[in-house]
């Protein structure tokens, strides 16, 4: 992509786009980590026997919106080149459904059961930590994750509230403040790397060199150019770089030219 730059308009928006589409590379592989998480959840449960449609449903449900998401971001650079800012949306929708059903069904799960707690809490946090990593591009799209994995653990400890279920819900808050806080962090890293990116791109298109033998009179300090004519030597340089002359004059010229000023 070439850069051509200086405009905060036009940097920010090029910014934008590179964001965008580094959201879309590193969401091809985060939707099947739901659907395994959620093979775990179900299969380390009594809902598996208890509810199996129910069970067979949230499972099918994951595999699809997951293969949805998959084929949205390999497509994803085309379509935000048609439609822009609004498939970031469309990626964030389908990010927030798939996060939605595995975190309210493990949340169920806890609620109705009371079982494997402690591993169901461990899978939740660790699909929050591995989203924080790959949803850095975007801080907005990241908090909408962080809500949509750890809403449902909180609402999960209301109904059974004591001792034991204030100490996860202050874990959970506490998490829940360090996620946003590293994602921010992150994102600001990755918006760093960008902005070092475009700088160096725009120095690039600024410079231009001159290079290989320059043909030039020893004598007038002409220059022959390639169409085998002589031109100004300011003149020769001023065409070829975006360099710009302003005259003056030098002690020996002027003590040869002008000696009485």
């Amino acid at each position: 992509m070439a850069y051509i730059g200086g405009h905060a308009d036009e940097r920010a928006r090029i910014f934008r786009r590179l964001s965008a589409l580094e959201l879309g590379r590193r969401s091809r592989h985060g939707p099947v980590v739901y659907v395994a998480c959620a093979l775990f959840t179900i299969l380390g449960s009594s809902l598996r026997t208890d509810f199996p449609a129910i069970s067979s449903f949230v499972l099918f449900s994951l595999a699809a919106l997951a293969f949805a998401r998959i084929r949205y971001a390999r497509s994803f650079e085309d379509r935000y080149d048609r439609v822009g800012e609004r498939a970031v949306r469309g990626l964030t929708v389908l990010l927030l459904l798939q996060c939605s059903v595995f975190s309210w069904s493990a949340g169920a799960i806890v609620v109705h059961y009371g079982e494997s707690v402690q591993s169901m809490f461990a899978l939740l946090f660790g699909a929050a930590a591995a989203g924080t990593s790959a949803l850095a591009p975007r801080s907005g799209v990241h908090r909408v994750f962080v809500a949509a994995v750890l809403i449902p653990i909180g609402a999960s400890l209301v109904p059974g509230l004591g001792q034991p279920g204030i100490v996860l819900l202050l874990g959970t808050a506490v998490l829940a403040v360090f996620y946003l806080r590293e994602g921010k962090l992150a994102s600001a890293a990755y918006g760093g790397l960008v902005e070092t990116r475009l700088d160096l791109e725009d120095a690039a298109h600024e410079i231009r060199t001159l290079h290989g033998m320059i043909p030039i009179c020893s004598y007038c300090k002409d220059i022959r150019n390639d169409d085998g004519f002589w031109e100004d030597v300011s003149s020769y340089i001023r065409s070829r770089t975006d360099a710009e002359f302003t005259h003056s004059i030098c002690p020996d010229c002027k003590a040869e030219h002008f000696p009485t000023l």
